[in-house]
């Protein structure tokens, strides 16, 4: 009898535990997301197809982020019964498998666009540098003055991907982890 006791407390304190770090990885996750709309909020194009190019996609990336965020915060209650608020609610319909690996999927994408920005970082970079050395050289004070604004918005972009780039990275891999357990654990439980 102590055995089942000791066994049943025991599992039940893992689920509380569980449930906790859930939640503290929720509230991580919506504070990144806050962070990636802020940066997104402010970003604005150069005009210069590759630094415009890694500034869209690390944008788009971005959205993705946010978007999945809130979609799996939503899951995720859904999935334990719980309101907004933190007040339990039984007439929440749980989501279904289908919904999970579609956000899955939507997450993959994410990282499909995180690749792309990648890929174009460094030509960014290359024509941000080149923008900037451009507009030293020009002579003429009118034309100087707006190949330095051009260079000043190119350097804007990539110093957006700088900063969106590692919270980007830290919140697609909590997400595709999170998604990973409750796929796991829906298919181990048959909880369907």
């Amino acid at each position: 009898m102590k055995k089942i006791l000791f066994m049943a407390l025991s599992l039940m304190t893992f689920c509380v535990v569980n449930a906790q770090n859930v939640k503290d990885e929720i509230s991580k996750s919506i504070e990144r997301a806050q962070n990636l709309q802020k940066l997104c909020d402010e970003y604005k194009t150069c005009g210069d197809a590759d630094v415009d190019g890694y500034g869209n996609s690390m944008r788009d990336a971005a959205v993705f982020a946010i978007a999945n965020s809130e979609q799996l915060e939503n899951l995720y209650k859904r999935e334990i019964g719980e309101s907004k608020d933190g007040v339990q609610d039984v007439t929440v319909k749980k989501p279904t498998l289908d919904e999970w690996i579609a956000l899955a999927s939507t997450i993959a994408g994410e990282g499909v666009k995180i690749k792309d920005a990648t890929d174009k970082a460094s030509s960014a970079a290359t024509a941000a540098k080149n923008l900037a050395s451009a507009a030293s050289d020009i002579k003429n004070p009118m034309k100087a003055a707006k190949a330095v604004k051009i260079a000043k918005a190119a350097t804007a972009v990539v110093t957006f991907g700088t900063k969106a780039a590692p919270i980007l990275a830290e919140e697609s891999a909590a997400q595709a982890k999170a998604v990973k357990q409750i796929i796991d654990m829906l298919k181990s439980g048959k909880n369907l």
